[in-house]
């Protein structure tokens, strides 16, 4: 924005803070939708959406625009990244559902770190028309079309993958189930006062016992 669309400092300032509101306002309501519709239709409608807002996100030049645009871009991307780590979630190995969606995540972001480096490199090769009318980096056409490349990929590969939502997690056995589990202090506690109340019942009921079987001798014998 400041080399591209020649906003100053405080402008462009205010059009980011405007997205970022759009990114988390979008997470937060399209991952609740994903409750009802689906995580698979959140996702790729999210994303399909984004990539048609591309246009209005890179052609405008005004910070009323650029923010406008920016809102509602962030909305959707945020929209459909914000529900993958779920879907992950729930798309994992019920003993792995803690590690599985961190490690995925995490290797996609290793594999995709050269991006900006790549982006950079590639808009500082072409230039464009600015606001002023000089040559300009292409930082906003090349950021554009990765865009468009991140969507598709998160397009197909939510389309050809399957849907769990909803799993409940707590029906599968965890990791090493078949070991007895350790059983903590308060159980342990609890445990051992049942047991010493079961003991005092057993020695009252057989106190009781003796007592009555000594009474009904003691009839027998006046009799």
């Amino acid at each position: 924005m400041l080399t591209g669309k020649a906003l100053d400092n405080s402008a462009a300032s205010r059009a980011s803070i405007i997205m970022k509101v759009g990114a988390c306002v979008g997470g937060t309501i399209l991952g609740y939708l994903s409750q009802f519709v689906g995580r698979r239709r959140t996702i790729i409608a999210s994303a399909l959406i984004s990539m048609a807002i591309i246009p209005a996100w890179i052609l405008p030049s005004g910070e009323a625009s650029l923010s406008a645009s920016g809102f509602f871009m962030q909305f959707f991307v945020q929209g459909a990244w914000g529900v993958i780590p779920i879907h992950l979630n729930e798309l994992s190995p019920p003993a792995f559902r803690s590690s599985f969606p961190g490690i995925t995540y995490q290797v996609g972001n290793m594999i995709s770190s050269p991006s900006a480096q790549i982006v950079n490199a590639l808009s500082e090769k072409m230039n464009i028309t600015g606001a002023k009318g000089t040559p300009v980096p292409a930082y906003g056409p090349v950021m554009g079309v990765a865009t468009a490349i991140i969507a598709t990929g998160i397009v197909v590969t939510t389309m050809l993958g399957p849907e769990k939502r909803g799993r409940h997690f707590e029906l599968a056995r965890v990791a090493g189930a078949g070991v007895a589990p350790v059983k903590d202090m308060e159980s342990a506690e609890l445990e051992e006062v049942e047991t010493r109340d079961q003991k005092t019942k057993e020695v009252g009921g057989s106190e009781l016992e003796e007592v009555e079987t000594r009474d009904q001798k003691t009839k027998e014998v006046a009799a």
